[in-house]
């Protein structure tokens, strides 16, 4: 099977890539940078246009779209979309599409508004998959290492439902070999505030953190001027239907701190 993984450089992407190899699909990766792995890569610049271009030209069996942005120019999130379902639109290509938990057109967060848009886009299609993950678990999780940078984070009681970065990769992969109409919500097995989960993968990689008590009203303000502030804020936990995978914490926590134990933090 031929997959075009569009984010295939990325933290989540490189687990995706190693499962997809691993089941001996022929994999291409569209990307900026340059990649570890003996397989095709195509230089692209990232516009929505260029992803259309390749659809086209290489008629994959199957386009995975893990292509998103914390912070900057969330229209990404829904452009990129569109231009995939208007060039996967009369083929028998499937899109899997990694969307977000809590993604909502009337959310306050520009952040899940532009990711539900997305899903929106991905829906004019007969064959496709939606997968909303709460926070994702694994070395290379940009959060902790931001955080390690500074060395404070607030003391967050928002629940999290945090899923690894390998379940989520097979999920993927699995949905990259199916057919028909799949939307799903993912996480782990435990729910914890977001505070005690950053302190706890610290911690395990041998580092220290203080979590410093703040007035959620004072988040809130300081979150009109950076998204992911009101996004820390938001209750991340799969409803009662969704694909809850059985993992210990634990070991998902011990896997993330390894991206951290030769961070510096200067």
């Amino acid at each position: 099977m031929k997959v075009l993984l569009l984010g295939g450089s990325g933290f989540i992407g490189g687990y995706v890539l190693g499962e997809l190899l691993q089941r001996e699909h022929e994999v291409v990766v569209p990307t900026r940078r340059d990649l570890k792995y003996d397989i095709r890569t195509i230089k692209v610049s990232g516009l929505p246009e260029d992803y259309a271009r390749l659809v086209e030209e290489l008629d994959p069996d199957v386009v995975i779209n893990l292509v998103g942005v914390l912070k900057g120019d969330y229209s990404v999130h829904y452009e990129i979309p569109r231009a995939l379902s208007d060039a996967i639109k009369g083929t028998d290509i499937r899109l899997v599409h990694m969307s977000a938990l809590g993604a909502d057109e009337n959310s306050p967060i520009e952040y899940f508004r532009s990711k539900a848009l997305g899903e929106r886009e991905v829906r004019k299609l007969g064959d496709y998959a939606i997968v909303r993950p709460s926070l994702v678990l694994g070395p290379g999780q940009r959060l902790f290492k931001e955080v390690l940078r500074w060395r404070v984070f607030p003391k967050l009681k928002t629940p999290v439902q945090p899923v690894d970065v390998r379940d989520l990769a097979k999920l993927l992969a699995d949905l990259a070999e199916k057919n028909g109409r799949d939307e799903l919500n993912v996480c782990g097995a435990k729910v914890i505030p977001l505070g005690q989960l950053v302190r706890l993968v610290v911690n395990k990689a041998g580092k220290r953190i203080f979590l410093i008590p703040l007035p959620e009203s004072l988040l809130k303000a300081a979150g009109k001027l950076d998204n992911s502030l009101l996004m820390a804020l938001t209750p991340n936990v799969c409803p009662e239907k969704g694909v809850v995978f059985g993992r210990p914490l634990e070991e998902s926590i011990a896997f993330a701190a390894e991206g951290l134990r030769w961070a510096t933090t200067r």
